[in-house]
C-alpha cells in the first residue's frame, strides 16, 4: 500500500468516524456528540487564530515597522493598535480601567449600525421601491406581475401599520389589507424555510452518500 493511499485511507477513515459521532446526536445528547462538536469548535478557532496571525496582524505589526520614519503615517496605523489594546483593559476585571474598552466597542457598534442601515437601505429597500415603481411594459403578463408585485408591497405594509383607528372606514381597508398582508407574510416565510430545509437536506444528502462510497469503495 502507498503512501497517498494510505492517508486517503486514514483521512476517510477519521471523516466517517467524525460524521458517525455528529449524526450520534439522533439518539440524544452524549459524550460521542459532544466530542464531536467540541473538537468542531477548537479546530475552527485555531483555524482563525492562524489565518488572523498571517492576514490581520502580522501584515498590520510589518506596515507598522515599515512607516516608523514617517510620523503622520505611522499615528494612522498606531490607532488600530490603540483601540485593540483599549478592549484588554476588560481583561483586568477593575472599573477603574475597564470602562475604556467602551471606547472602541462604541466606535465598532456605531460603525457597524451605519454601515448595516445603510446596506438595507441602498441594497434592499431603494431596489425594492424601484422595482416596485417600474413601468409596465406591453406585455401582459409583465403588467400584471408589476401590478400583483405593487399590491404585494401595499398589503404587506399594510400589516405593519398599527396607528390608524380600527373603527373607521380607512381602518377597516388597512385591516383587511393586513389580513391578506399576513398570509403573504406567512407564505414568503414559508419559501425562505424550505430554502433553508433544502439547504441542509441536501449536507445530509451529500454526507450520507459519503458514507455510502467509503464503505462500498473496499468492496469495488
Amino acid at each position: 500500500m502507498s503512501g497517498d493511499t494510505l492517508f486517503t485511507l486514514i483521512t476517510g477513515l477519521v471523516a466517517v468516524v467524525l460524521t458517525l459521532l455528529v449524526f450520534s446526536r439522533l439518539l440524544g445528547d452524549n459524550p460521542a456528540y459532544r466530542f464531536a462538536q467540541y473538537l468542531f469548535v477548537g479546530v475552527s478557532l485555531g483555524y482563525a487564530l492562524v489565518v488572523v496571525y498571517h492576514q490581520v496582524l502580522r501584515p498590520a505589526a510589518l506596515s507598522l515597522l515599515a512607516s516608523v520614519n514617517d510620523p503622520p503615517i505611522l499615528g494612522l496605523r498606531l490607532v488600530p493598535w490603540l483601540l485593540g489594546l483599549l478592549l484588554l483593559t476588560r481583561l483586568t476585571k477593575r472599573q477603574s480601567l475597564s470602562w475604556l474598552a467602551n471606547l472602541p466597542l462604541a466606535l465598532l457598534f456605531g460603525v457597524g449600525t451605519a454601515l448595516a442601515v445603510g446596506g438595507a437601505l441602498l441594497g434592499t429597500l431603494w431596489p425594492q421601491i424601484l422595482d416596485t415603481a417600474r413601468p409596465i411594459g406591453d406585455d401582459p403578463v409583465q403588467a400584471v406581475g408589476a401590478v400583483l408585485l405593487v399590491l404585494g408591497v401595499v398589503l404587506t405594509l399594510c400589516y405593519f401599520y398599527f396607528t390608524i383607528p380600527r373603527a373607521t372606514l380607512g381602518g377597516r381597508v388597512v385591516a383587511l389589507g393586513a389580513g391578506i398582508g399576513r398570509w403573504l407574510l406567512m407564505v414568503a416565510f414559508g419559501f425562505f424555510f424550505a430554502g433553508g430545509l433544502l439547504t441542509y437536506l441536501t449536507a445530509l444528502n451529500a454526507r450520507l452518500e459519503f458514507l455510502v462510497n467509503w464503505f462500498r469503495a473496499p468492496l469495488g
